[in-house]
């Protein structure tokens, strides 16, 4: 399928990582983009939200994931991501979890988690 809806750096603040000092104490800023797959199709002849995926809600949902969890590993939160935006549309979504300032601790560029899920067949 190469229909796509992408939300890309969706700016939410979390407490996640492995250090109680520094992580999980306090919030730190977070990146996220989100690749949707569905066929847009039908979609596209209605031209209708209520027949699509609100790009609002996708927003919605991943700060409220990144904003009221607590998870030690990104791959963790990538995972949930994934999983709370496939459950709201789309057949597989893309995620991309990055967190700026653990790559300025580290002297690198970036640190990031990509994750994709698949809807499971019914």
């Amino acid at each position: 399928m190469s229909d796509m809806i992408e939300v890309r750096g969706i700016a939410a603040d979390g407490r996640h990582g492995i250090m109680a000092d520094g992580e999980r104490d306090k919030p730190q800023p977070f990146l996220i983009d989100v690749e949707l797959e569905l066929n847009v199709k039908a979609v596209a002849k209605l031209d209708r939200l209520d027949t699509t995926v609100d790009y609002q809600w996708i927003v919605r949902i991943v700060k409220r994931v990144v904003e009221e969890n607590s998870y030690e590993l990104l791959e963790t939160l990538a995972h949930t991501l994934a999983t709370e935006v496939l459950a709201y549309g789309g057949e597989v979504v893309r995620v991309r979890v990055s967190k700026p300032h653990a790559a300025v601790s580290l002297g690198v560029d970036e640190i990031a988690v990509s994750v994709e899920r698949s809807r499971d067949p019914e």
